[in-house]
Order: structure tokens, then sequence, then C-alpha cells
């Protein structure tokens, strides 16, 4: 049995206090009996360490809400609340629990399963519309979970071959292509903000320990003299092409690149197999009406990983044209299907179905390596995109989170021309107001 891959994790506590969702008050009336720190199973009360015969202030973020300091205090001094804040981190997608939850495990490094198993939610929109029969433990095992014969987690990233020929002498025959093996689905794809030198170096650093690789944009990274670094980890982002330039020269010096999908996208990829014909080129297609004929037409003409893109909400860009939309321009759009329909095949899980499907009726799904990112905002997330059909995924934000990010979007000025390119001038003037405040847990002091 080949050696089983684990990950050693440290706890470590949090450079600032997380939002957490309540708040307690400890009154004057408290008698420092230590009651309540006896009580709590999640270490939100303690006594002060320079002076242990006082109860220290109540750690807000540890507590869960159960009431039992309140219940034994003798003196009625504590006082339980909803935090303000809680409610207002995130947006719709990246809700208040998501964030905490990244925040939790990027803490303490805990498998994210406890008890019977997964506690939900077992409906709603997005991941959540979607239920696996993985979700409950109904017998403990008899070496537990470590002990037992495993299932291996690696990913051979790159082209396949629909059939392995082999010659009189039994050797093979066929011309095997190149690929990337990592021990884990997940690869980190690049930033969407927060692009500090310091951040970009502890996310090398985690890939390279992790043996996976992460997208990088050449411009912020390997044209530093600083960062030369975790480059057997690193894939370049290359928008564009020409002979003896910089980006020829990752292509010779990197083991993976990434092209975003144009028309002439094919002559690039012809281009960089020509300068290294050992490097696995990804080619990155957005979600959108027509990406099951362009995966198709990607496969046929042999590119080995297609790196399919939502937004970072896991909707396709295809949403964002409709939601400004008339009725009118709907209809036009597509007269046969009802906005039920249209609203359900728009989200990434449904569409990757949908490519993952397409290929399989094809009879070419195997021969390429399909990797999907935008919206895999937890665990289960990477799980529940292989079930419909990728490969692996790249996650982009979780990797903030872990950081104590809060997603309170103060740092976009950083990807502002990026992303609302055709933004209004008072939408800009917006997005500099927040961009002056600071950042709440300063991600550039991240080491």
């Amino acid at each position: 049995m080949p050696k089983k891959y684990s990950i050693e994790v440290i706890p470590t506590p949090p450079r600032y206090p997380p939002v957490g969702k309540f708040e307690i008050e400890r009154g004057e009336n408290c008698i420092n009996c230590g009651r309540c720190a006896m009580v709590c199973l999640y270490d939100v009360h303690k006594r002060q360490e320079e002076d242990p015969r006082c109860m220290a202030e109540p750690v807000n973020y540890r507590c869960r809400g159960c009431f039992r300091c309140i219940q034994e205090c003798p003196r009625d001094a504590l006082t339980i609340r909803e935090s303000r804040e809680y409610p207002e981190l995130g947006d719709s997608y990246w809700t208040p629990e998501i964030i905490s939850k990244n925040w939790y495990q990027a803490e303490t490094g805990k498998i994210p399963v406890s008890g019977a198993g997964y506690r939900g939610p077992f409906s709603g929109e997005g991941f959540d519309s979607m239920w696996t029969d993985m979700s409950e433990i109904v017998r403990p095992t008899r070496d537990g979970i470590h002990g037992r014969e495993y299932i291996s987690t690696v990913v051979e990233i790159g082209r396949k071959l629909p059939a392995i020929k082999f010659d009189a002498h039994g050797e093979i025959a066929s011309s095997v292509p190149p690929a990337l093996s990592i021990p884990i689905p997940i690869i980190f794809n690049a930033l969407p903000f927060g692009r500090y030198e310091n951040v970009y170096e502890a996310m090398a650093r985690a890939a390279s320990y992790l043996g996976t690789f992460m997208i990088v944009e050449p411009d912020e990274w390997f044209k530093s003299e600083g960062n030369r670094s975790h480059t057997s980890h690193l894939i370049p982002h290359i928008s564009h092409l020409t002979p003896h330039s910089f980006e020829a020269d990752l292509i010779k010096t990197c083991k993976m690149v990434e092209f975003e999908y144009e028309e002439d996208i094919l002559g690039m990829v012809n281009e960089a197999k020509k300068l290294s014909p050992g490097t696995i080129v990804s080619v990155k297609v957005p979600f959108g009406d027509n990406v099951e004929k362009i995966a198709e037409e990607l496969t046929y003409a042999g590119v080995e990983v297609i790196h399919l893109y939502a937004d970072i909400n896991g909707q396709t860009f295809r949403k964002s044209l409709i939601k400004n939309a008339s009725q009118q321009t709907l209809r036009k759009f597509d007269q046969n299907a009802s906005q039920q329909t249209l609203r359900k095949s728009l989200f990434v899980k449904d569409m990757t179905l949908n490519v993952h499907r397409h290929l399989v009726d094809l009879k070419i799904r195997d021969e390429v390596t399909l990797i999907v990112s935008g919206g895999i905002a937890m665990a289960e997330h990477v799980a529940k995109a292989i079930i419909c059909g990728a490969d692996l995924t790249a996650v982009d934000l979780p990797l903030l989170l872990a950081l104590e990010c809060r997603y309170c979007k103060n740092c976009l000025q950083t990807f502002k021309k990026s992303l609302i390119k055709n933004a209004s001038h008072q939408t800009l003037r917006k997005f500099d107001q927040n961009a002056s405040q600071p950042c709440p847990v300063e991600l550039k002091e991240v080491e």
C-alpha cells in the first residue's frame, strides 16, 4: 500500500479576535467564583493570567449560545445577546456562517465533521440543493477514521489516452502525454483581492507544503526579485504570448501554465507546446451559454486541461448580463426557457454537470482534465463539484478567509480595474471610498 498522504496541522490562535455570533457581557456584580469557566465547554470564560483571582473578559467568538453559563451563574452577572457585527459579514452567498466556519477550521485544523456527521443544511440554493449519501455516520468503526484502508485523493493533471497500445514484446507503444500528480484535488486559484506580496508568499509556501499548485499573475509574482522561490508549484496565468518574451521564458521553466480562452487560443497552445513540450497547458474558460461546445472544441483539439470558472459567488457570467436586462431582451435571449429553468441552469455545479455529461456523450470525457472554480466556499463543495464531474477544484476566497479576512471589500482598490472596467464614475467613487478604509485584520502584515 502506498504511503498515506497526511497534513500535519498546528492549531494557531487568530491574530485578531474574530467576529462571533454572540456577545457576552460580565456585570459588576460578578463575584469571580469561576462557575462559568467550569461549565463552559468552549473556553469562553477563563481567569486572568496576571491575576487568577479575577475572571477575564469572555472570548465572544467561541460562544455557541448554549446559555449554560447564564443558567449556572449564582449572581446573574452574565448577559448574552446577538452580535451586531456578525450579520453584516459577507453577503448573500458568502454568509456569516460560511465565513466563521472557515475561520474555525483555519484556526484549529480540525476535520469539519463531528458527532454523527454532516448536520445540514439539506436544502437551499447552490451547493446546498445537493444532498449526498455521505451525510451520516451510523455506527462507529473498529479502528477509527485513521486506521482503515483509504481512498487515494491523488489527481493526475494532463491529457489522458483513450487507450494504451502495446507492441509484440508487451512494451507500451503509445506516446504517453506528460502529466502532473498532486496529492489532493485542490489547487489555489488567483486571489480575487488582497494581492499583497506577503500574502502571495504565504500562499506559495502553503501550496509547496501541500504539494499542490497556485495560479498567479506573472506581473505580480515573477517580476519581483524577491519572489523566485516555489516556482515549481506556481502556474502563471498568461494573457499574451510572443516569442522571446518574459512569458515565453516562464513556459520553459514552469511545470504548468494557463491561458485565457480567446479566438486564437489553439495557436497560443501550439506555440507553448513548441517552446516546452513537457509543460502542461491549461485553458481558462468562463461558464456561459456555449461552454459545452467550447469544451468539446478544445478537447478534440488536444488541449490537456480546461479550467471552467464562474464568478466568486458561483454564478455564470451570463447571469450578470441577465440580471439587468429587460424582459424583451430575456425573451429574445431564450424564448423557450422559463425564468425558473434559467435561474437553475446558472450555478457552477449545474454547469459543471452539463459540460461533464456533454463530453461523456461524445466519449471524450476521460481524455481531458477539468478544473472548476468559483463559489467553492466550504470543504464539502469540493466533493460536490467532483461528484458533478470536475477532476479537481481551484479555491480562492477561502484562502483569504483562512488569513482572517472578513470579506469587508475594503481592499477592492487592488483589483478594481480588472472587475469593473465598465462601471460608472459613481460606482468607482464608491469603491474608492471603501478602499480608503483600513483592513480590519491588516492582511499586509501576514507572515
